[in-house]
């Protein structure tokens, strides 16, 4: 038997690029990108099949899951649902549910170091007195996440990795003239965690018009945002989205995925 030999194009080498606030294909589908690999967000369209699990862009900019499926009516919904959770009525059937505020297809800028996708199953050994080895395994769990080092840090992107903040921006006079427009994060108390869809995308250094597309469906911000200022340094912070499971979508397809053109 001859030995193997390498192939030079399944070996992956390239930048990553984070965006938040995507939408999920339906079951089955992948996030579709553009030629340069932008994300292409999907919007409500008249008389289209919709599958629980699927997302789009409304009119106001937030993120709608399908969570009742079957055919959109032949005019867009006349006020979308603006808070996470609202529902909203499409046709006989279709019933759209908010899953993520604006700003919908955000890019987290900078990254610095590796952006580390994990993919784990939890599994248990079943064993017994009678044999030295497991006699079965099981699955009894399973983390999923994308972890990045982050270097730019805008209040407006900084907002969805500070869960129990408030973004805001506004003009304040009492601030010295020519420096008193302002963004800002207020933070404390409770407040539901959000969740939304990330999607990394990394070119292949082979063919610059294909990618390694990699999503998950619904995640939170895991980690303690940590901004160090110092002057020999750029401030960066690491962030972890981990993912949990969107159950409109069926089973083998609720975390995430991940695929490469070829």
């Amino acid at each position: 038997m001859a030995l193997g030999t390498p192939t030079p194009t399944l070996i992956h080498q390239g930048p990553g690029w984070i965006y938040l606030n995507v939408c999920a294909p339906a079951s089955g589908k992948r996030h579709i990108i553009g030629t340069d690999g932008t994300p292409l967000q999907p919007a409500w369209a008249a008389g289209q099949t919709v599958t629980a699990g699927q997302m789009i862009v409304d009119s106001n900019g937030n993120v709608q899951e399908c969570t009742t499926g079957g055919t959109t009516y032949t005019s867009a919904p006349g006020a979308w649902g603006t808070a996470l959770g609202a529902t909203t009525s499409d046709g006989a059937t279709v019933v759209w549910t908010c899953a993520a505020l604006a700003p919908a297809y955000l890019f987290a800028g900078a990254l610095e170091g590796a952006t580390d996708l994990d993919i784990g199953a939890k599994v248990e050994e079943t064993t017994a007195d009678q044999e030295t080895l497991p006699i079965d395994a099981v699955m009894t769990g399973e983390v999923d996440s994308i972890a990045v080092t982050l270097k730019e840090s805008d209040c407006n992107k900084l907002q969805l990795f500070v869960p129990h903040g408030t973004y805001a921006t506004g003009t304040d006079t009492a601030l010295p003239a020519g420096a008193q427009t302002y963004e800002e994060i207020a933070f404390g108390g409770l407040k539901p965690v959000p969740k939304y869809s990330v999607l990394l995308i990394s070119k292949r250094k082979d063919q610059t018009l294909k990618f390694v597309v990699s999503q998950i469906y619904r995640a939170y911000q895991k980690e303690t945002v940590k901004l160090p200022f110092q002057r020999g340094k750029e401030t960066t912070y690491k962030i972890t989205f981990q993912a949990i499971a969107d159950l409109n979508r069926p089973v083998g397809d609720r975390g995430g995925k991940v695929y490469r053109q070829v």
